[in-house]
């Protein structure tokens, strides 16, 4: 069946939309963008599901959005998955909500294991939602109607989603885990996307790399970038981090150019402008000039004997708790949060959240006794 919507893409249509947020308390959103298409992420589509009504709006429109966000600002949202969207709208026009009802979040801590929005509105609702348009490119205009319609079913049930989830966390008793859980969503939302990092060149298997792989693949990585930049795409579309691995470390055996011919033609003659340029800069490179990593002086030292030894407690209490609870571990505490707390036992109402804390206590009182 066709979701009906009104498709927001004046200010006028805009005016109307806003005047008709203020006659509900609830409001469904989602978010599409095309960061899997382009090299600069831009909000594309916004959804909304506000009491009987869907729309979409347009911000590629040229539309003043402002009227939209504070109509918005003291209004409970309904999202799915929504730390993404939440830093979108952030970067977008620095919107933050007041409240926030995340189904994704409250699906995990109910211990549901399949929590992808498709997934979720067949099991609980019996709704049909393919997630065949999922990864289009979202700056195409017009949009298709297929596209359309997938994302006027994104909102569509969200409100009868969360009536769902909700009744189940009221019966687990974790109503208040959800409401700290998406608070928290809320304020690192406002942290946005990271910014440029002068060493985001060192990908995954960089820190085993010779010298000489790492002069190949500084030189690669802002070939690469450069690349993306000039054809508008991201950079994994113009060529993967595995190949950047691997061509770096043909410079370091001195094959890189039977290496290069190996590559794809796609590779080698399509968007690769300029590779075997790159490649020959990476070759000759001195790998003593290469950027240093800044000297961080919160750098940690390895966990001692005493403190690996908690970190093991700590590990074991969270892991029999949440398969008590039957949700995952790291919604407790992630690997990072269990190595901070073996170092600083008592340090738990700064790294977790209360309901967090409060699960892992009698591991923490443990190794606090121990001091």
């Amino acid at each position: 069946m066709e979701a009906e919507f009104t498709y927001v893409d004046s200010q006028v249509g805009l005016e109307g939309l806003v005047a008709h947020l203020r006659t509900v308390h609830e409001v469904g959103i989602d978010t599409e963008a095309d960061n899997l298409h382009h090299y600069h992420t831009r909000v594309c589509l916004i959804q909304i599901s506000a009491g009987e009504a869907e729309y979409l709006i347009d911000p590629l429109a040229g539309l003043d959005l402002r009227p939209l966000f504070d109509a918005l600002a003291d209004k409970l949202l309904i999202m799915h998955g929504s730390d993404y969207d939440l830093r979108l709208l952030w970067e977008l026009c620095r919107f933050r909500p007041s409240e926030v009802f995340d189904t994704m979040l409250a699906a995990q801590l109910v211990g549901v294991t399949r929590f992808g929005l498709s997934s979720l509105l067949s099991e609980l609702l019996g709704v049909d939602h393919p997630k065949d348009s999922q990864k289009s490119d979202w700056s195409r205009r017009p949009l298709p109607p297929k596209m359309v319609q997938y994302a006027a079913r994104d909102v569509k049930h969200i409100a009868e989603l969360r009536d769902a989830l909700l009744a189940r966390l009221e019966a687990a008793g974790r109503v208040e885990w959800h409401r700290q859980k998406c608070a928290w969503q809320i304020e690192v939302a406002t942290t946005g996307f990271p910014g440029t990092d002068e060493n985001a060149w060192r990908i995954g298997p960089s820190r085993w790399f010779s010298p000489r792989a790492l002069a190949a693949l500084y030189e690669l990585w802002h070939w690469r970038d450069s690349e993306a930049r000039r054809l508008d795409r991201p950079p994994f579309k113009v060529m993967s981090n595995e190949y950047l691995a691997q061509l770096s470390e043909a410079v370091d055996a001195g094959r890189w150019r039977d290496a290069y011919e190996a590559l794809p033609k796609g590779l080698r003659r399509g968007s690769a402008r300029g590779l075997a340029e790159a490649l020959e800069r990476g070759e000759s490179r001195d790998p003593k000039t290469l950027p240093r990593r800044p000297e961080n002086g919160e750098r940690r030292q390895p966990l001692s004997a005493l403190e690996l030894s908690r970190q093991d407690k700590i590990r074991s209490h969270r892991d029999r708790r949440s398969h008590e609870l039957h949700i995952d571990p790291t919604l407790i505490a992630s690997r990072s949060q269990i190595a901070q707390l073996a170092r600083q036992p008592d340090a738990a109402d700064q790294v977790l959240l209360p309901w967090q804390a409060d699960l892992l206590r009698p591991a923490l009182e443990a190794c606090m006794a121990s001091w």
